[in-house]
C-alpha cells in the first residue's frame, strides 16, 4: 500500500477517536478495531488482491458511519467486515460476544426459543424452552427461569397459542399474564420483555388457518405489557423482511436469523 492510501487510514483512525464525539467510549474502541481489522487484511501476507482507492474510501465511511450506532450495530459492521474478509465465513467467536452480552439474562419461549441453544447463540442456563410450548403448559419453564433472578427476562409465546385457544387472544394474555406476575413475584428485580408472535410465512397460514390471527394476538400481547408496564419487543419484521431466513415450515428459522432477533433483544433492553 502506497503512502498516500496510508496517511487516508491514519486520518481515518484518528478522526474516529476524537474526544466529544457522540457514542459510548465502547463504541469508539469498536470503531478502532473495525478500522485495524481493516488494515491487518490489507498486510496480511498472501494476499494477491488489488486494494482501488474506492474500496479503501468505502470501507473508512462505513467505519465512521458508525460512531452515531449502537454497540450492537458495531458489533455487526465488525462481523461484516470479517466475513468479507475471511470469504464470506463468520467469525467463530461471534456466538461468545451474544453469550457475553446476555450474561445474567434469560429467554424463555417455544420451538424457536430453542434455536438459541440448538445452533450455539446462547447457553442452556440461559434459554428456557421447550417444543410445543404454550402458556397452558409451560409454568415450569417460567418458574425455572426466575430462579436465576435474571436483570433482564424476556419471554416468547403465542405461536403455539393461536391454535390452542382457537384465535381467543384475550383469554390467551390472561394466561400470559398470570404467568409473569407468578414470574415477578419470584425474580421481582427483573426487567420483562415479552416479544411479538414472529411473522409466519403465507404458506404455513394456508396450511393452518390459525396462524393467520398472528397480528391479532400481538396487538393484545402489546396491550398487555402497556397495561402492566412490561417492554414489547415487536420482532415481526425480521423473518417478512429476510424470508430467507425461514425454515422449510414457514414458521421456524434458520441458525443466521437468531443474531437479527439478539440484536432487537439487546436494543430493547439497552444490554
Amino acid at each position: 500500500m502506497d503512502d498516500r492510501k496510508k496517511e487516508q487510514l491514519k486520518n481515518a483512525v484518528a478522526e474516529a477517536l476524537q474526544p466529544g464525539r457522540r457514542g459510548s467510549t465502547a463504541v469508539y474502541v469498536i470503531i478502532a478495531v473495525l478500522l485495524i481489522v481493516f488494515v491487518f487484511q490489507l498486510f496480511r501476507p498472501n494476499v494477491d488482491a488489488a486494494y482501488s482507492d474506492k474500496s479503501i474510501k468505502k470501507n473508512i465511511s462505513a467505519a465512521q458511519a458508525v460512531q452515531n450506532a449502537s454497540v450492537v450495530d458495531v458489533e455487526h459492521a465488525v462481523d461484516q467486515l470479517d466475513a468479507a474478509a475471511n470469504g464470506g465465513t463468520q467469525s467463530e467467536d461471534r456466538q461468545g460476544r451474544y453469550k457475553k452480552l446476555f450474561k445474567n439474562c434469560t429467554v424463555t419461549g417455544d420451538s424457536l426459543t430453542e434455536g438459541l441453544t440448538v445452533y450455539g447463540w446462547l447457553t442452556e442456563e440461559q434459554v428456557y424452552s421447550k417444543i410445543g410450548a404454550s402458556v397452558l403448559n409451560s409454568q415450569d419453564l417460567f418458574d425455572k427461569a426466575a430462579g436465576t433472578y435474571p436483570k433482564a427476562a424476556f419471554f416468547a409465546f403465542g405461536m403455539n397459542d393461536m391454535g390452542n385457544y382457537s384465535g381467543n387472544a384475550k383469554a390467551f394474555v390472561k394466561q400470559y399474564e398470570s404467568l409473569l406476575k407468578r414470574f415477578h413475584k419470584k425474580s421481582p428485580d427483573s426487567e420483562i420483555y415479552v416479544c411479538s408472535i414472529s411473522t409466519p410465512d403465507a404458506d404455513a397460514i394456508k396450511n393452518n388457518s390459525s396462524l393467520g390471527d398472528y397480528k391479532k394476538f400481538n396487538k393484545a400481547i402489546r396491550k398487555m405489557c402497556e397495561k402492566k408496564g412490561y417492554t414489547f419487543v415487536d420482532d415481526t419484521s425480521i423473518l417478512a423482511d429476510h424470508p430467507e431466513l425461514y425454515a422449510g415450515d414457514g414458521i421456524h428459522a434458520s441458525s443466521e436469523y437468531y443474531p437479527l432477533w439478539l440484536d432487537s433483544l439487546a436494543k430493547a433492553a439497552q444490554l
